[in-house]
């Protein structure tokens, strides 16, 4: 379903590639889909919701029942175990 997700929204994925710190040129479409399917469920599907949805923090709190710190600490531990994943697939 990510998957998916992914390859249909190119200008989305590129925003997120770069709240990465890269390009889509600098890595392969599969490393990226890889290193989101390793994430903890919770982890991923706030990534999903604000990155590829296009939800607010606020939104995807509202939406998953939990705080907005909640939602910011799921970004934060989700967004650098991406980079280091990623990184470690360039």
């Amino acid at each position: 379903m990510l998957h998916t997700t992914l390859k249909n929204k190119t200008t989305t994925k590129n925003t997120a590639f770069a709240t990465f710190g890269l390009t889509a040129s600098d890595l392969n479409l599969d490393h990226a889909t890889e290193a989101l399917d390793t994430l903890d469920a919770e982890l991923r599907q706030s990534i999903h919701l604000t990155y590829y949805s296009g939800f607010s923090t606020n939104q995807v709190a509202d939406l998953l029942g939990v705080s907005v710190e909640t939602i910011d600490a799921r970004l934060s531990d989700g967004l650098s175990s991406l980079r280091e994943a990623l990184a470690a697939a360039a």
